[in-house]
């Protein structure tokens, strides 16, 4: 994996082109944290760069020989691949559906979130462009790395193509909560685009949990606190929070433009206490609630308005949109009334500066400043929080708002609501009147130095490399076409087929009750029993599948394990299972889970009991579900009984019942004529099936998974109506050699 070349997608790359005083085209290199952090990774691996060149050039013949030279100089400056999109695309695309509606939302301002169904087909359009240019450049073995909510859909399209490669994607902004990602119309399709990546990585934990109640929510998939497990492939979680290069801001500090504004900073506030904040003027950056903080501090402390003084850069942003304008008016207001109101003929006490600040200059104010102010109302991670640590030479006093990514790694910042006015203030009064702790900024000092960009890139790409190799390579899809599985269907003359019912042959139902066989796969049944030997192998009772498949030639095995009926056979008497444990025991349980959790029910077997969530809130019934199994783990110490937990479902089973020991039976049976065993099946107790036939040493076996790849069967497909097609050629291959 790690000599495959790597990928980049992001929408913006670190280069851009325009035309120069010629008009010829030429490519500059455009500012930005990510490409700091990768290029270190660029020294030491082949590397590639997807992105918008910044420009839009017209389609065909028009713009064929721009495009080519636009190629070529991108090319020369970085290996950078342009993706070219049309101008009324990328408004929608990018103005409209990822900063209109995506950029709020995602930070939990769903009241600013406006949804257009046009601005959602356009940002389709684009992602299927850059998955397109992907899928051009991209060769088996190599690493694909994508960048944020614009490209959300990009990693399942990628998937959808096949692409022998690892996937990653990472959300540079937060999560939101379930309940304000739910608002989205199509929250469905961004979940799933985002899970076709093996690897997401996010800033917070916060994050990683948001992220995984919606997916339980939205799309009812339940996880582990690191991985989702899908149909075809399982994603993992990581907590990954970017950093900076702490190494750039020291040599920015000691050039020479640093150096004197250093110099003209502390003459013009010598004798004053100075506060930082350097954000740009967005919604999420909390601007105006840190000027109210400011002027409730100089309204609750008139002993400092003389002694005090805040610079506020708010570099400007999207000018050309209402929302920002109204955001800068008012912003402009805040800075005139406390001005106004608290200003001298020797003191202002509120620097305000509107406009694009070098960095050299500021970190001659990250220097000067006694405390940094920052106090976003939502921010993924916010890295002038880590540039204010980094270009200082002895310590200072964070304060930062706790809604900021940053938050949970700064161990040593001072942690602030910025809705809360007055708690700041008396914050940044205490911070004031007080030296800093140097045992807090050496801990901050210590994260952002060991947490550099670079070390974040590393450590995401080994991770998606490692997850890729774990998850991805092994298990293979039981396609038929394929040579060695088609030979050995082919030659079978007497098969033996063990099939799970619920999940396999047919889909899971909302009510167990409602899973009946349609008649498409009573007629393939009744095919393979006339083919082969063939057995269900459920969960079910013995009256259902004699109901539902009895006149079919088919063999039964019953609750998991319970009873075994031969094709054409009766049912066996066998000794009852002592149900005193779970009449008196595990059903008072389940029954007060059902009371508990609506939408629940509970099946009575003969020789096992199981509780039905699948109708019930998915969060709800998930978390019960795991309350449950702790339960009669706990009650069941000691008892011949074990709990199975199925999909959606949890069910305690006699220890003798088991789909493992009823395999070994059959194979028993069976073994000495049978020349093919194809065993298929969805969930943990057809795992016990998969491994009592590798441990048997009959000379073939199939065994197919059918809904994951997380097996430890031979095969895979992806859904119960795959596997019936899988099913119907492996039918077709069998008559035609008998016709």
């Amino acid at each position: 994996m790690p000599n495959g070349k790597l990928i980049v997608v992001s929408v913006r790359p670190p280069v851009s082109v325009h035309r120069d005083g010629d008009g010829r085209w030429e490519a500059k290199p455009s500012p930005g944290g990510l490409a700091t952090a990768l290029r270190g990774v660029s020294e030491r691996r082949s590397f590639t760069w997807l992105g918008w060149p910044g420009v839009y050039v017209a389609e065909g013949n028009d713009g064929l020989a721009d495009r080519d030279e636009i190629r070529e100089r991108l090319a020369d400056a970085g290996g950078v691949v342009p993706v070219f999109i049309d101008q009324s695309d990328f408004e929608g695309f990018y103005e409209g559906f990822s900063n209109g509606l995506l950029w709020p939302l995602f930070h939990s301002l769903p009241e600013r979130a406006v949804y257009d169904r046009e601005q959602w087909k356009a940002y389709q359009r684009v992602n299927r462009l850059f998955a397109d240019a992907v899928a051009e450049v991209a060769e088996p073995g190599d690493v694909v790395w994508v960048h944020d909510y614009q490209l959300a859909l990009v990693p399942l399209l990628l998937r959808r193509r096949g692409l022998q490669c690892a996937i990653g994607f990472f959300l540079h902004i937060p999560f939101p909560s379930s309940d304000a990602y739910r608002t989205l119309p199509v929250r469905e399709a961004l979940l799933e685009g985002m899970l076709g990546a093996d690897l997401l990585g996010f800033h917070s934990y916060e994050y990683v949990s948001h992220f995984r109640s919606s997916c339980l929510r939205v799309l009812g998939l339940e996880s582990e606190p690191e991985t989702i497990y899908m149909p075809m492939h399982a994603a993992r979680l990581n907590v990954l929070p970017i950093g900076i290069e702490p190494g750039e801001l020291e040599a920015l500090a000691e050039s020479e433009a640093a150096a004197l504004e250093f110099d003209r900073l502390r003459e013009r506030f010598e004798g004053r206490k100075v506060i930082a904040g350097v954000d740009r003027l967005d919604y999420t950056k909390g601007i105006p609630q840190k000027l109210l903080a400011f002027e409730e501090l100089l309204a609750t402390h008139p002993e400092l308005r003389e002694q005090v003084v805040m610079v506020q850069v708010a570099s400007p942003s999207r000018t050309g949109v209402a929302e920002y304008q109204d955001l800068k008016r008012e912003v402009d207001e805040l800075v005139g009334r406390i001005n106004g109101k608290y200003a001298t003929t020797s003191h202002v006490p509120l620097v305000y500066i509107n406009q694009h600040v070098e960095r050299d200059r500021l970190t001659a104010l990250y220097r000067v400043a006694d405390v940094a102010l920052v106090t976003p109302v939502r921010d993924g991670m916010n890295l002038v929080s880590l540039e204010y640590i980094a270009a200082r030479t002895e310590p200072g006093t964070l304060i930062l708002s706790e809604f900021a990514g940053a938050a949970s790694c700064l161990a040593g910042a001072r942690l602030v609501n910025p809705h809360n006015p007055h708690r700041v203030a008396e914050i940044l009064a205490d911070a004031l009147a007080n030296p800093p702790s140097k045992i807090a900024f050496e801990q901050m000092v210590d994260f952002v130095y060991s947490n550099t960009s670079g070390v974040w890139a590393q450590r995401f790409l080994a991770r998606l490399e490692n997850t890729y190799e774990e998850l991805e390579l092994g298990v293979r899809h039981f396609d038929i076409d394929n040579p060695q599985i088609r030979d050995a269907i082919e030659g079978a003359q007497k098969p033996l087929l063990l099939l799970d019912y619920d999940g396999t042959i047919t889909p899971h139902a909302q009510v167990p009750e409602e899973a009946v066989p349609s008649e498409h796969a009573r007629d393939l049944l009744r095919k393979v029993a006339e083919l082969g030997v063939a057995y269900v192998v459920s969960g079910r009772p013995a009256v259902v599948l004699d109901e539902w498949l009895g006149d079919l030639g088919l063999g039964f095995v019953c609750e998991h394990g319970l009873n075994i009926k031969d094709p054409g056979g009766e049912w066996p008497e066998r000794e009852p299972i002592d149900r005193t444990v779970l009449d008196e025991v595990v059903r008072p349980l389940l029954h007060d889970f059902v009371e508990r959790t609506p939408g629940s029910k509970l099946e009575r077997k003969a020789a096992s009991l199981a509780w039905h969530y699948r109708a019930a809130d998915p969060k709800f019934g998930a978390w019960r579900a795991k309350e449950l199994h702790a339960l009669l783990d706990e009650r069941l110490t000691g008892q011949p009984f074990s709990v199975l937990v199925g999909s959606k479902v949890i069910e305690v089973r006699h220890n003798d019942m088991t789909k493992g020991r009823a395999a070994s039976e059959l194979l028993e049976r069976h073994g000495g004529t049978c020349d093919l065993v194809i065993a298929a099946g969805n969930d943990h107790t057809d795992e016990e099936m998969f491994d009592a036939l590798a441990r048997s040493g009959h000379h073939s076996v199939m065994t197919c998974r059918v809904g994951s790849r997380n097996t430890r069967g031979q095969f895979h497909v992806e859904s119960s109506a795959e596997f019936m097609s899988c099913l119907r050629r492996i039918v077709e291959i069998w008559s035609a050699r008998g016709a």
